[in-house]
């Protein structure tokens, strides 16, 4: 019933916004969706807590057949003391007589009357590209979203922008600069925003996950590789919000939801129209009540490490700051050297093993629920010692991914690769394509990753034989690659194809020089089987440890 009242009232809006744009008048806008009822059982239902963060920025549907998602998304801002609210819509109906429009009258909603910011529209009408228009009488891409900033944010000034589909990068780009002298630590930046258009669930859900893996890398001219309304229905809105949260606020998207508006249903639905809610601020934020994986880099608790996490003190210490950043969710890491009842006395500077006394309690208490042993450490003892490291990671249930093999973690396909190798006299340049083949008899019913141990030691940007090897492995179908070894930390693109992260650095590793850094990455799926990946910076563990003694 919801989707046919919806279908409804899009025709109703098509009817009532074909014609030409009228004169600005004086008098409030009076709501475009009057009836209150919808709007608070949405607000009574939401169990949403505001955020202790503030945020910069909000991207919401503006259907109401997915009230629940706007109502979550604001419900997080409450609270929060924001002097101005700068909405960013598509203008539908294309009634705008410029690339931008905006409107100095105030606005009537269903839950309170909405006072715009005219000095603020003053300053945007001295940009050419702006003219002041009445065709907020009936965009649902500002009206739909007035009710719930009524309730949540009373006392905010608005400033509606609406964004016709034939404006350019160029004219993004200018309005931004005029945009930005508004934008401060009391504005919220909302961009309003449906995502693909039209499509069945299946081909919606594969152009969600082409924009999702454009947002994780938070990117904004990777943007302009998305068609509308294929993708979304305005590339200019979300182009303006990421390149306007980096310059100004310092902060990058945090997806908090993906969903199909065949999930409102059980009835098939042909046409279907998609929601992607992000949340921007500077700060780290949690995706709560998503399914979350962990990848850690370069992790190593013998040698130095051993004596510095010697006391109980100095491994809590450690866990704890590891748990704030994951809340516990399931971890992958990249071990690196030889787990061992006992190490040998003198193993030799390059050798590198692990006690199991230190290491399965720890790996334990971080919920490692796999390791990489794709790397050049894991036969430092030889074979035998390798085996039996397998068979006790294995029956402390923790899952071992070996060089060229894979891994079914449930929501996704990890394959592991490494390009070093210690024990020959060639120690680089290991892969080749025919290690790769393997991947080609996957099934294609999940996301295939591949956790890969190359590049130059210290290094974090990728060299030519790196985005080589990163080519052949998109080829064969992968679309999220993850490297580590260099013992410091790069930084995660993403392209409409894949995703590429060089480094993750290191996560637990006896170094503490100034090249030396590490994060984690996070990989949040969605119910209908989407992901986004999101890096959170982690400081070095080596001097958390310190609490134990050197």
């Amino acid at each position: 019933m919801r989707q046919i009242a919806f279908i409804a009232l899009s025709l109703l809006l098509v009817a009532a916004c074909s014609g030409t744009d009228q004169p600005p008048g004086q008098e409030a806008f009076p709501p475009l969706f009057p009836d209150r009822g919808p709007f608070l059982a949405a607000i009574r239902q939401c169990r949403v807590k505001s955020l202790p963060q503030k945020i910069s920025g909000l991207t919401v549907p503006h259907h109401l057949l997915a009230a629940d998602l706007l109502t979550g998304a604001f419900a997080r801002v409450q609270g929060h003391d924001y002097r101005r609210i700068v909405i960013l819509s598509p203008d539908h109906f294309s009634r705008s007589r410029s690339p931008f429009a905006v409107t100095r009258r105030d606005f009537e909603t269903a839950t309170g009357r909405l006072t715009t910011d005219r000095r603020a529209v003053a300053q945007l009408l001295n940009n050419p590209l702006v003219s002041e228009s009445s065709l907020f009488s009936h965009e649902h891409g500002v009206q739909a979203l007035l009710p719930f900033i009524a309730h949540y944010c009373p006392r905010a000034l608005i400033v509606p922008i609406a964004l016709r589909h034939s404006s350019q990068p160029a004219d993004w780009e200018a309005l931004a600069r005029t945009l930005t002298p508004l934008l401060g630590p009391d504005t919220l930046l909302v961009q309003s925003t449906d995502f693909s258009h039209y499509l069945s669930h299946q081909e919606a859900r594969r152009r969600d996950q082409e924009t999702l893996r454009v947002l994780s890398g938070g990117d904004p001219r990777e943007v302009l590789s998305l068609t509308e309304p294929d993708h979304l229905d305005s590339r200019g809105c979300q182009y303006l919000q990421l390149l306007l949260q980096r310059q100004v606020f310092g902060a990058g998207p945090t997806v908090i939801a993906n969903r199909n508006s065949q999930e409102y249903t059980t009835e098939p639905v042909a046409r279907t129209t998609s929601y992607i809610v992000q949340l921007y601020s500077p700060e780290p934020l949690p995706v709560a009540g998503a399914q979350s994986w962990f990848f850690g880099g370069d992790t190593f608790c013998g040698r130095r490490v051993a004596k510095r996490l010697a006391t109980p003190e100095s491994r809590e210490a450690l866990l704890q700051q590891v748990l704030r950043l994951t809340g516990g969710k399931p971890l992958i890491l990249n071990l690196e050297g030889v787990l061992q009842a006992k190490c040998p006395e003198s193993p030799g500077p390059y050798t590198l093993c692990l006690e199991e006394a230190l290491a399965l309690p720890l790996l334990k208490g971080l919920n490692v629920q796999a390791v990489s042993l794709a790397n050049n450490h894991s036969l430092d003892l030889g074979e035998d010692s390798y085996r039996e490291m397998r068979r006790r990671l294995a029956d402390h249930g923790i899952a071992c991914l070996e060089n060229r093999g894979v891994l079914d973690l449930g929501a996704f396909y990890l394959a592991g690769f490494t390009d070093v190798d210690n024990q020959s006299e060639a120690k680089i340049a290991r892969l080749t394509r025919q290690d790769l083949e393997g991947l080609a008899r996957l099934q294609r019913d999940k996301p295939i990753f591949a956790f890969i141990h190359w590049g130059r030691e210290f290094a974090d940007q990728a060299g030519p034989r790196e985005q080589a090897l990163a080519a052949l492995l998109e080829d064969q179908g992968v679309e999220v690659i993850i490297g580590c070894h260099s013992h410091r930390a790069g930084q995660l693109a993403g392209t409409r194809k894949s995703c590429r992260l060089f480094s993750l650095g290191n996560f637990l590793f006896d170094q503490d020089k100034p090249g030396v850094s590490g994060m984690l990455l996070e990989a949040v799926f969605f119910p209908q089987g989407t992901y986004f990946l999101k890096v959170h910076p982690l400081t070095n563990l080596y001097r958390i440890s310190l609490l134990g003694g050197s």
